[in-house]
This record gives C-alpha cells, structure tokens and sequence, in this order.
C-alpha cells in the first residue's frame, strides 16, 4: 500500500493501492483518502507512526469550492499552518443538480 506513483505534477500527491499521501512543507507525510458523493465529501489522513489523525466532512454538492477546501486544512492541521480553518457557506451552483430534479 506504501509503494505509491505520483498522482499529479506537483510533486507533492502520490497513489498506491487505496492510499494517497501528501507531502507537506513540515516535511510531514500523511496517509489516507478521500471520497465524494451526491451531498457529501469526506476525507480522512493520518501520519506514517499513527500519532496525529484528522477526518472531516462536508456537506457539498459536487461543488468544486467545497471539494478543495478541506484538502487545504492538512498544512494547518499537521504542520501548525496554513489557511485558518474556518466554517462558512459556499453556495452551490445553479447547474448542480441532476436534470430530473428541481430545486423549490
């Protein structure tokens, strides 16, 4: 599960078989996943040695504010900085829903 391949070109995401690990600036890397569906994104990292964890979730849906947010949370969770972790509303997107259904 720890033999990963770069993920993207930054250099910093990496995929194995169900893992991703994100190095951070620290130094630190965390392991863990990430997952969306219809209303909902979660995400959940721990450190290699298990001794700092962090799992979150959002309500969203598909909305890409929302989807990228929490990934920012890692820096300031694990290393001490980075975004402020702040709750707020994102509005969703008119064209969020499904065809089928309609908002009232």
């Amino acid at each position: 599960m720890l033999n990963m391949r770069p993920a993207d070109d930054s250099g910093t995401r990496f995929y194995g078989v169900g893992l991703r690990r994100y190095d951070l600036s620290c130094g630190e890397s965390v392991y863990g996943h990430t997952g969306t569906m219809q209303g909902y994104y979660t995400y959940a990292f721990t450190t290699e040695d298990g001794s700092q964890s962090l799992s979150a979730m959002a309500n969203a849906s598909h909305n890409g504010t929302v989807n990228t947010e929490p990934g920012e949370t890692l820096e300031a969770a694990f290393c001490g900085e980075g975004p402020a972790v702040t709750a707020r509303f994102v509005p969703a997107p008119e064209d969020d829903l499904p065809p089928q259904l309609a908002r009232r």
